[in-house]
C-alpha cells in the first residue's frame, strides 16, 4: 500500500514538473507556415513544413503563443491580436490563424507611453485625442505602403480593470496590431501574487512577455514589474523570464536588431551613480553583441540616452500628459508618442505630439519666462539626445549653438496654477504629490540676444540630419 502511494505521488510530481504535450497548427489562408516559433513562456518549439507543432507545456503556463513572423499579422478579436491561446484542460490542437500583409520592407513601431486611464471620462478623452491622433498617423503610413504596429508601454489603466474593455473598443478602431507591456497600474491591487494580480491584463492582452518580428527587427516585450499586492512591487525582470529570453535567442540571428519593450525604465539618469537591477543587467549581458535598444515608459517624462555606449534607452513620456490634468508632462514634454521607422537595416525615430505634425519638435519661450535665465530666449527640445544640435540666428545672422541648461517647465507649472485657482487641484496635491511635482529636465537651451536683435530663429538638427526651425520676436 505504501509502495503504491509512493508511485502515485511520484507520478503526480512528474506530471506537475513536466506538464503535458499540446499540439496545434499555424496557417495563413489554409496553408501551414513553417518555422514559426511557439512557446508557453518556458519552453519552445517550431512549426514543421505543414505548420504543425507539438509543445511540452509547463503546469505553470497560462498561455501557448507564437512569435508573429515578419510579413504577417494575427487575426484580431475585439481589437486584440490573437497570437495567444489560454490553456485549459481541453486545450489541444490549437489553431493560430495569420493574415499575410502586402510585401513591404518598411515598418513603423508606434510606442505609446502610459495612457493611465482611471475613469470613463479619462478614457473618453484618451479616445478622442490619442486614439484619434494615432488613427490619423496609422492611416498616413498605410497610404505610403508602410506597415504600422503599435505597442502600449504599460499602465494602460490606472487600477481600474473594467476599462480594459473600453480600450479594446478604441484599439479596434485603429485597424492595425496593438500590443502592450504590463505596467504596475495594470495589476489588480486587491489580489495577492504577480500571476493572480495580472489576470485581468492577461484576459485583455494575453501573456506579459512575448515578441514579434518586423523585417529584421525583433521586438521583445518583457514584464519588469514583479508585483505582490496593493501597489507593492519591484522594478525588475524575473529569473524565469531571463531563462525564457535565453531560450528565444536560439531562434534570433546575430545580425538582428533587438528592441526590448518594458514598462519601467532600465536606467535612471536622474539618480547619481544609479546601478542597474540584477535582471536588467542580465539582459544587457545576454544581448551583448546584438544591436540593442530599450523602449520604456512609467516615468511620464522623456529621455533618449545611452545606458552604455551604443545601447540607447528611449524612456517615452506619457500619452496622458500629467495624468489628464495637463497637456504637458511634469518635465514639459507635450502629450504624444514615439515613432520608430524601420527601413531595411536602418532605424530612425521621432516624437509625435498629439494634434501636431512631425515637424513640431520644439517650443520657444520669450525672455523672462525662466527665472534662472531671465534674459534668455529659451528653446524646449523634448526629444533631444546628445547627437542633436540646437543653434540660433539673430536678425538673420548665425549666432552659434544655444546653451543647454536644466530647468522645470513654466508652461507645466502655469497649467497647475490655473487648476489650483479654479479649485480643481489643491496646493498640497501639486507640491507634495510626487506624481505631479515639476521635474527637472536637461532639454532646455538658452540664447542671449543683444539689444537691437528683434528676430530670433532657432534651428534644431536631430541625429538623422532632419532640421526643424521656429521664429520668435524679442
Amino acid at each position: 500500500m505504501n509502495r503504491f502511494l509512493g508511485i502515485v505521488l511520484f507520478l503526480t510530481f512528474s506530471l506537475s514538473l513536466f506538464g503535458r504535450d499540446i499540439s496545434g497548427v499555424v496557417d495563413s489562408d489554409g496553408k501551414g507556415l513553417k518555422n514559426v516559433v511557439v512557446t508557453d513562456g518556458f519552453n519552445f518549439t517550431q512549426t514543421n513544413e505543414n505548420g504543425v507543432f507539438k509543445l511540452n507545456v509547463s503546469t505553470e503556463s497560462e498561455f501557448v503563443y507564437i512569435f508573429i513572423p515578419s510579413g504577417y499579422r494575427a487575426v484580431a478579436k475585439e481589437g486584440i491580436s490573437q497570437f495567444f491561446k489560454r490553456i485549459d484542460q481541453q486545450s489541444d490542437n490549437l489553431h493560430f490563424e495569420l493574415n499575410k500583409i502586402p510585401d513591404c520592407n518598411k515598418y513603423v513601431l508606434i510606442a505609446v507611453g502610459d495612457p493611465q486611464t482611471k475613469t470613463l471620462e479619462q478614457y473618453n478623452i484618451f479616445e478622442q485625442t490619442v486614439i484619434s491622433d494615432l488613427k490619423s498617423t496609422i492611416d498616413g503610413y498605410i497610404k505610403k505602403n508602410v506597415i504600422p504596429v503599435t505597442v502600449y508601454l504599460g499602465d494602460v489603466v490606472w487600477d481600474n480593470m473594467k476599462l480594459f474593455d473600453n480600450h479594446k473598443q478604441g484599439i479596434s478602431k485603429l485597424g492595425t496590431p496593438v500590443y502592450s507591456a504590463i505596467g504596475n497600474h495594470d495589476y489588480q491591487k486587491e489580489l495577492i501574487g504577480d500571476t493572480n494580480c495580472g489576470k485581468a491584463f492577461g484576459n485583455c492582452f494575453g501573456p506579459a512577455y512575448y515578441g514579434f518580428v518586423l523585417g529584421k527587427n525583433y521586438v521583445i516585450v518583457l514584464d519588469n514589474i514583479i508585483y505582490n499586492t496593493n501597489k507593492q512591487y519591484i522594478e525588475d525582470v524575473s529569473q524565469s523570464q531571463i531563462e525564457w529570453l535565453k531560450g528565444y535567442l536560439k531562434f534570433v540571428p546575430k545580425d538582428a536588431e533587438i528592441f526590448i519593450v518594458m514598462h519601467a525604465p532600465v536606467n535612471k539618469p536622474w539618480i547619481d551613480n544609479y546601478k542597474l537591477s540584477l535582471g536588467h543587467q542580465q539582459i544587457m549581458n545576454i544581448l551583448s553583441g546584438y544591436k540593442l535598444s530599450f523602449i520604456t515608459g512609467h516615468t511620464h517624462i522623456n529621455n533618449n540616452l545611452d545606458i552604455i555606449p551604443g545601447v540607447m534607452e528611449h524612456n517615452v513620456a506619457s500619452s496622458c500628459g500629467a495624468f489628464w490634468k495637463s497637456f504637458y508632462c511634469m518635465d514639459g514634454t507635450p502629450s504624444g508618442y514615439q515613432i520608430f521607422e524601420f527601413n531595411e537595416n536602418e532605424c530612425s525615430w521621432y516624437f509625435k505630439t498629439i494634434g501636431k505634425d512631425r515637424s513640431y519638435q520644439m517650443e520657444l519661450y520669450k525672455p523672462g519666462s525662466f527665472s534662472n535665465m531671465s534674459d534668455a530666449v529659451v528653446a524646449k527640445v523634448w526629444n533631444w539626445d546628445p547627437l542633436w544640435k540646437v543653434e540660433w540666428f539673430g536678425n538673420g545672422k548665425y549666432m552659434g549653438e544655444m546653451k543647454q541648461f536644466k530647468s522645470t517647465d513654466p508652461k507645466y507649472i502655469s497649467d497647475m496654477e490655473k487648476l489650483i485657482e479654479k479649485g480643481k487641484l489643491t496646493r498640497q496635491e501639486f507640491e507634495k504629490a510626487n506624481y505631479l511635482k515639476p521635474r527637472l529636465s536637461q532639454f532646455f537651451f538658452a540664447a542671449f540676444p543683444l539689444k537691437g536683435i528683434r528676430e530670433i530663429k532657432v534651428v534644431v538638427t536631430d541625429r538623422f540630419g532632419n532640421t526643424y526651425n521656429d521664429i520668435i520676436l524679442n
